[in-house]
């Protein structure tokens, strides 16, 4: 039954956490929506049809709290597309699977869910990073990742989850996939995915066991690192063209504070909107504080902010480093999702 295959994927998440709320997806939503249990979470799903049918594997956390959210659960995308050139693009990507599940087995001692969604492969592994007494933790609370805060444009668990996703498929998953706390959709065996017409399929279950991923804490580190260099990189190149940068406006960023969004709200308050009316365009905080202010007040009628912006506003300006705000080609490969919808809210 279909409802077995919907608490299958639930078992994947920690109950440690909480399970719901959380947001689903169906081809009847517009955009994710919040259930508060597994019976509401069904009727949404029948009144789809079961078609496209999805969860984020993690729980609702308001902008306030992400911090609190440790990483437990990794969710890897291989794309048929990627295969595309390939002769025999299905046999490239059963190799490209073998090979990332073996790294999974390898590095975490990991057996996860594998799924076929009709267009590639999903796969779903449960896991855990722990201090020495065992305990779950917030890469926040780690005193190893403290130096890094500053630099990731990202809370710590979105970072770790797209990392291990390129490190377990050395760099060959699909590149447009680039999941988050907000944004871990993932897909229910049974289910139709209406993109390729097919019902989702299980190639492997999940042997039940949280993977401990601490092996993985250095070479994110390296990760991070590198992240730093460039961050510094670009902070260094943007005071040398300053001068020049403040006269300018940018023509993306205007037509944004034009356009209220229904999600990535503080992604854009952080990454886009603060570094470029404070370091761009040279305005007051007052002046930030106001034009922000009105724009969420739009957003917030299009689909409720869930988190107290003038505090927040107010905090993010007290934080900013003084780095430009993130470019449209980055955006497109670091946030795809935002991307597209401010792609298709202002066009």
């Amino acid at each position: 039954m279909i409802e077995d295959d919907i608490r299958y994927i639930l078992s994947h998440f920690d109950r440690q956490e909480f399970l719901f709320p959380r947001s689903i997806m169906t081809s009847k939503t517009k955009g994710q929506t919040f259930v508060d249990s597994e019976e509401q979470m069904i009727e949404y799903f029948k009144e789809s049809n079961f078609v496209d049918c999805r969860i984020n594997g993690y729980p609702f956390h308001d902008e306030t709290e992400r911090r609190k959210l440790y990483p437990s659960f990794i969710f890897i995308d291989l794309d048929l597309s990627l295969c595309s050139t390939c002769k025999y693009p299905i046999r490239k990507l059963d190799y490209i699977l073998k090979q990332t599940t073996k790294k999974i087995e390898e590095k975490i001692d990991g057996h996860p869910t594998i799924l076929w969604t009709g267009g590639g492969y999903h796969i779903y592994q449960p896991m855990k990073i722990v201090t020495k007494d065992g305990q779950k933790r917030p890469l926040e609370a780690f005193k190893e990742f403290e130096e890094f805060i500053p630099i990731v444009r990202n809370d710590l668990t979105t970072e770790i989850i797209r990392f291990a996703a390129k490190y377990f498929t050395d760099g060959k998953g699909d590149p447009k996939h680039n999941p988050s706390i907000y944004s871990c959709l993932v897909r229910f065996p049974g289910t139709v995915n209406s993109k390729y017409n097919e019902t989702v399929k299980m190639i492997q279950p999940w042997d039940g066991k949280e993977a401990i991923a601490n092996t993985l804490v250095l070479p994110f580190i390296d990760h991070l690192t590198q992240l730093r260099i460039e961050a510094e990189r670009l902070r260094k190149r943007y005071e040398i063209t300053r001068p020049i940068a403040d006269n300018r406006k940018i023509v993306w960023i205007e037509k944004l504070l034009d356009t209220p969004i229904y999600d990535h709200r503080y992604f854009c308050l952080w990454h886009i909107l603060i570094p470029y009316l404070k370091n761009i365009r040279g305005l007051s905080h007052n002046e930030i504080i106001i034009i922000l202010t009105e724009w969420l007040d739009k957003c917030n009628k299009l689909y409720k902010v869930k988190w107290k912006y003038p505090q927040r506003i107010k905090q993010q300006l007290r934080y900013d480093k003084g780095y430009p705000p993130i470019s449209l080609e980055n955006l497109k490969k670091e946030n795809f999702e935002l991307y597209m919808l401010l792609q298709n809210s202002m066009s």
